[in-house]
């Protein structure tokens, strides 16, 4: 009955110890819990072992009573307990020490008139060999679950920390992306940039991002007198007022979003206000600028052209109309066309604009107008939902009930083939257990041939599979053929698994063998046929095989690599074999064990000694592999974790990527790598200047005239598609080495801009040499070559116009200077350059004739000594600028084009005789 209670309170252990922490961590503060519990479940552990000793103590005690017990509880502590490993090592000792002078004091009291000291003395240091095992298999256990635990925190650190910090730049770079394009556009694009090439080698046309959007309110807001601006401020100082101006629109626009209108039709930003933004700037440069506003409602085609740089732009004849109102509205006012007073309905005051006086587009299309005075009312407050999405928690990978592997054969496969540095140390521990239990038998019975015999051939296996499963761990230390065999045992699990199951028989095996042998010997001496009888030996104390079977069942659940399923096979057959012995060949052993006790007592024991054995190993052996299960349940589940943090490492980093991609095509790289390198203020400003740069406007004037909005067209969207066409076709030519230092910078309606000599050095102009070191010509290299691409531009516009029978004419203008490149706007970053030479440039470009390239004479200076040829055209007024001196490029004298000294035949290179 005592037995069976013990067996049931052991078998409940560590259930009932995890059941009340959890109950006294309700009760308890959790630092409390957290330091005392361990130790309150180690006096009541304790506690126990010693009221079934008393109990025991009423029949005649032996030294070896309760020893399983007490060295299964020992290693139970290492491996269940959490606390650290000097205090477990602490507690382990004391309890083992008390345990062996308890029952050392209480058999030599009881036995004082009988008793043999000599197998005394050795059935205590028997016991200490088996606690000293179970403390060091224990001590080797935590420190590689320790390490192992340690290693995992570390990985799953590392792990979250790169992935957290891609997250946080995919979605900066997402923020900036958002700022630049629409979502429904962005989408679009990445899921582009994600196909197959072989499918868009398939595809007739370039990809065009392209929408039609009906009920849109488009605003025009223009800044009178720019020019007057620009000429009282340096470029630097006129980029910052830009950027801060262009800071207080986007802000507005914000605000506009919380308390403007919400619907279709209504306009996006308030209007009115635009004007009384520029009072910072007048106050700031004390010059009489104002703002002129138009807004008008319709339909448009939004989206991107091109293949490069892209921009969210909107076209269609009611934009058009919106640029024309602005053109023929009142600085200082806000000028509405019919339809947008009738999407306001009646919100604002009004009275006629007469539109039409002052624009002779808006007269022709008899568009009735309005200037907006004040607001009638407060407007409404409206509020926008925010929809957050919720990422949806990863599915955890299913796996069987009983066996624990996972269902996904693949998935299974991957886990099976994981690498565990620790398999080496697993098998020392078999060493450790095999040279303890030799130790043991040595003490019980040191004249058992048999166990020098086991001890010395199981060693040396045991040694063999060790090294070989050091080999691939320490692969500098080993012959090469050694460390390849020991890599495919640790990733072949059948060779693995046998490999193990070798090990535990092995142990098992010299135990078995050892209690056969012992067996035979004293079964000869027990008949009387030859000499004294042995002292002590396996008939005196046969408990202590039973103890040993204990230790080669710690063994087995030291293994790493091995399937809880395994180990539970293993585990039955070291029970079944023990109780095999314990039951059928040591019958008469126990037998007169029990009979030996029961004379020394007035008790006898209820249960015979070679069932309550048996049972002891079947409960030890049901505990450990309830703990194997325990522990590959977590490694399954770090593994579940390990992966699904790669995979979602791994997708956050394809979108970075992708994001990076995008973003690197809407602005220059090392212009994003600014706004993605830390968080920016909105007003920062971003800005470079550069002394020698290359500007080129290049327009398509007769595509206003192609462009219609009939049905046969789609609205427009054809005619765009067309267009898009084109301008994918230039944006290609930036793709060829030669032109290495062309930056496209935007597209505006049907106009293609670039620069030359762009670069994140300003002072090499895309050269790798500093500009004191280039002489002239190598400094103007690329002015030169952004000419070559003008002239590769008429080219290719040429074998388009033969393709699609179109008669579509370039007019281009050049410039060539210093500039100011930067970026404004707060929410809507937008990278630009800005400067005189620009003006000029898109002066050449405005008052240009089609089918030319227009320059000024400095330009013409530069460009001639590269072997360029020129028509004069003669003076001609620019606004702004007076009467300048003009010329036409025609093309090249000589051929080939001075690309790093090298000679590049190019179509367009013709002499022009005129």
């Amino acid at each position: 009955f005592l037995l069976r209670v013990a067996s049931v309170a052991t078998w409940q252990c560590a259930r009932a110890g995890e059941r009340a922490g959890r109950e006294l961590g309700r009760l308890l503060p959790e630092r409390v819990a957290r330091r005392f519990l361990p130790y309150v479940l180690w006096v009541l552990i304790l506690a126990q072992i010693f009221c079934y000793l008393g109990l025991n103590f009423s029949r005649s005690p032996e030294a070896s009573d309760t020893v399983g017990w007490q060295a299964f509880f020992v290693f139970s502590f290492f491996i269940t307990l959490p606390l650290r490993l000097a205090p477990i090592v602490l507690i382990t000792a004391v309890s083992c020490g008390i345990h062996t002078l308890v029952l050392g004091v209480t058999v030599a009291q009881q036995r004082q008139d009988a008793l043999d000291e000599g197998a005394l003395l050795r059935q205590i240091l028997s016991n200490v060999a088996i606690y000293l095992c179970a403390i060091t298999v224990g001590t080797m256990s935590y420190y590689m679950a320790d390490r192992k635990h340690r290693k995992a925190f570390l990985e799953a650190r590392q792990s979250l920390e790169v992935k957290l910090n891609l997250e946080e730049q995919s979605q900066q770079q997402e923020r900036l992306m958002l700022s630049i394009l629409p979502k429904h556009v962005a989408d679009e694009m990445l899921k582009d940039m994600k196909k197959d090439p072989s499918q868009k080698e398939m595809q007739q046309f370039n990809t065009m991002y392209m929408y039609r959007h009906e009920n849109v309110s488009i605003l025009f807001a223009d800044i009178v007198g720019f020019t007057q601006l620009s000429s009282s401020c340096s470029a630097q100082e006129l980029v910052k007022l830009l950027n801060e101006l262009f800071a207080r629109f986007d802000k507005l626009a914000a605000v506009r979003v919380e308390w403007g209108w919400v619907g279709r039709g209504s306009p996006l930003y308030h209007p009115h206000l635009l004007p009384f933004s520029l009072s910072y700037v007048r106050e700031k440069t004390k010059t009489a600028v104002d703002m002129r506003v138009g807004v008008h409602s319709g339909t448009v085609l939004g989206g991107v052209l091109g293949q490069k740089r892209w921009q969210y732009d909107v076209w269609s004849t009611d934009v058009t109309v919106a640029n024309k109102m602005e053109a023929g509205g009142i600085p200082g006012r806000v000028h509405i066309s019919q339809s947008t007073m009738d999407c306001l309905k009646g919100e604002f005051e009004v009275e006629p604009g007469e539109g039409g006086s002052r624009c002779e587009y808006l007269k022709e299309k008899g568009i009735v107008t309005y200037l907006v005075v004040v607001p009638k009312q407060p407007l409404p407050r409206c509020r926008r939902a925010l929809l957050g999405g919720v990422a949806g928690r990863l599915k955890g990978k299913s796996t069987f009930r009983l066996s624990m592997r996972f269902i996904d054969p693949e998935m299974e496969t991957r886990y099976s083939v994981e690498k565990e540095k620790q398999s080496g140390a697993a098998f020392s521990c078999s060493c450790v257990v095999l040279f303890f239990t030799a130790l043991v038998e040595v003490f019980i019975d040191p004249w058992l041939v048999a166990n020098y015999v086991t001890f010395v051939v199981g060693e040396i296996l045991l040694l063999i599979l060790t090294l070989c499963s050091l080999a691939a761990i320490f692969p500098r230390v080993f012959p090469k053929k050694l460390v390849a065999f020991s890599t495919w045992i640790d990733r072949t699990r059948w060779a693995r698994n046998t490999w193990a199951m070798a090990a535990i028989i092995i142990v098992t095996m010299a135990d078995i063998v050892d209690m056969l042998s012992c067996r035979q010997d004293h079964g000869g001496m027990g008949n009387g046929t030859a000499g004294p009888p042995w002292p002590d030996g396996c008939r005196e104390q046969p408990k202590y095989y039973s103890y040993i079977t204990l230790l080669a069942l710690v063994a087995t659940i030291m293994l790493v690599q091995v399937s809880h399923m395994v180990k539970l096979t293993l585990m039955v057959l070291i029970t079944g074999a023990t109780g095999a012995v314990n039951i059928y060949a040591w019958e008469h052993i126990f037998d007169q064990y029990d009979r030996r006790r029961g004379q020394q007592s007035t008790r006898s024991s209820l249960v015979p000694s070679k069932y309550s054995m048996t049972a002891m190993i079947f409960i030890v052996m049901l505990s450990f592999y309830y703990f194997s299960r325990h522990v590959e349940k977590l490694a399954r589940t770090l593994f579940l974790w390990k992966i699904d943090v790669h995979d979602q490492k791994e997708r956050v980093y394809e979108m970075r990527r992708w994001n990076e991609a995008l973003v690197t095509n809407m602005l220059p790289e090392h212009v994003a790598r600014h706004f993605l390198g830390s968080k920016k203020r909105d007003e920062e400003l971003y800005s470079q200047s550069y002394d020698e740069i290359g500007v080129m406007f290049a327009s398509l004037p007769n595509f206003a005239d192609f462009y219609t909005e009939e049905s046969i067209n789609n609205g427009g969207i054809e005619c765009l598609r067309f267009l898009n066409e084109i301008i994918s076709d230039f944006d290609a030519l930036l793709d060829e080495p030669q032109f290495r230092c062309i930056t496209k910078i935007k597209t505006i309606g049907s106009t293609y801009m670039a620069a030359s000599g762009v670069t994140p050095d300003a002072n090499a102009n895309g050269y790798s040499a500093k500009k004191e070191t280039l002489s002239d010509k190598e400094r103007w290299q690329h002015l030169a070559d952004l000419a070559d691409f003008a002239l590769a531009m008429k080219v290719t516009l040429m074998n388009i116009n033969y393709q699609s029978f179109n008669n579509f004419m370039l007019r281009i203008g050049m410039n060539k200077g210093a500039v100011l490149a930067g970026v404004i706007g707060a929410r809507k970053p937008h990278y630009d350059i800005w400067g005189n030479t620009v003006n000029v440039a898109s002066r050449m470009e405005s008052t240009g004739v089609m089918g030319n390239i227009q320059v000024v004479e400095e330009t013409h200076l530069i460009l001639k000594e590269y072997g360029f040829r020129f028509v004069r055209r003669g003076a001609i007024y620019v606004k702004g600028k007076g009467e300048l001196l003009t010329f036409f490029l025609k093309g090249r004298e000589k051929q080939g084009s001075f690309v790093n000294g090298s000679s590049v035949t190019l179509p367009h290179q013709v002499v022009d005789n005129s």
